[in-house]
């Protein structure tokens, strides 16, 4: 008798072919998968494409023409809207200069407040840390029209909470209309607005700080490392990723500011806080030169996007460099 009786002897080819029976059931499981995963994405793609894409589209198109808004006729005037803009249109680049103003000195001192509260409360006990979590993330969570109005009655000249509380302690000479005067009204704009996102920020720094491993913290202490050697040795480069999120996230805000600084200084005093988003919201609303709107629209896009490639340019440069 062979080796194997006639029962039990699987030839190879038959293993192979069973095999390679399993492997076509696998693949066309993974197939079935990713079409079912595309079926279901085709919503979010058709909505993408009526209300983000196309309108992007169309307001890019319409900028090379005269049309005002409401007249279905118009005329294709070439790159004129854009020559007017850069060599005749100072408002739109006094307004840009201080988007970008705001945008840049609140990033700054939201991300390192955003940090600093992040590591003051990743080394609280988890009862407090709860507490100022949820303290300071409720700002984040209100209506830019609460916002505005709850500070505009703090921020009165007369009445306001802010300086009563510097006459109660003898500084008189730092009241002021915080809002009503050109010194103060843009910082005082860019302190609010602080205080309503770093708590934003913070969460972020918390969650990143959160995901490094206790391991490389625990041997640190072991070999004499203190609080302050391990935030500049590891809490600070092993967040840069959450940096450079916070940063294009804070600026890219910044740059499309428009209801805090609408409902609390409304532009004033005169054109001091008249960000680029109120202008264009001029420009259409209320001169109905939809096309000029149309064109800043554009032109704004085109800086922010700048910004954002420049801010991921740094930051994979940066990598590439520590790597």
């Amino acid at each position: 008798m062979g080796r194997h009786s006639g029962d039990d002897y699987v030839s190879p080819h038959k293993i192979r072919k069973k095999e390679g029976g399993i492997t076509l059931k696998i693949n066309k499981l993974e197939r079935r998968k990713k079409v079912m995963g595309y079926f279901f994405l085709i919503p979010s793609f058709f909505f993408l494409a009526v209300f983000l894409i196309y309108p992007m589209i169309k307001s890019m198109v319409m900028s090379f023409t005269d049309w005002n808004g409401f007249n279905p006729d118009y005329q294709w005037v070439g790159l004129k809207n854009y020559v007017n803009l850069f060599t005749d249109t100072p408002a739109y680049w006094s307004s840009i200069k201080i988007n970008l103003i705001f945008a840049v000195v609140s990033t700054a001192i939201q991300t390192a407040l955003g940090f600093l509260l992040a590591f003051a409360v990743y080394h609280m006990t988890a009862g407090w840390q709860k507490f100022y979590k949820v303290s300071l993330y409720i700002p984040v969570i209100l209506p830019a029209s609460v916002i505005a109005v709850m500070w505009r009655f703090m921020l009165s000249p007369d009445t306001g909470l802010v300086n009563n509380i510097l006459r109660l302690i003898g500084l008189d000479f730092l009241c002021h209309a915080w809002v009503g005067e050109n010194a103060t009204a843009l910082g005082t704009v860019i302190a609010v607005n602080t205080w309503q996102y770093v708590g934003f920020t913070m969460v972020l720094y918390y969650i990143a700080m959160q995901n490094i491993p206790l391991d490389i913290l625990e041997s640190a202490e072991i070999d004499g490392a203190g609080r302050w050697q391990k935030l500049r040795y590891f809490f600070l480069p092993l967040t840069a990723g959450t940096t450079e999120t916070n940063v294009i996230l804070s600026i890219t805000g910044g740059m499309k500011s428009f209801a805090l600084f609408y409902m609390l200084t409304g532009g004033g005093p005169g054109t001091a806080t008249r960000v680029v988003s109120m202008l264009i919201y001029d420009t259409a609303f209320m001169d109905y030169k939809f096309y000029k709107a149309l064109t800043m629209s554009t032109v704004l896009f085109g800086i922010i996007l700048t910004l954002v490639l420049l801010g991921r340019w740094l930051g994979s440069r940066r990598n590439r460099v520590g790597g």
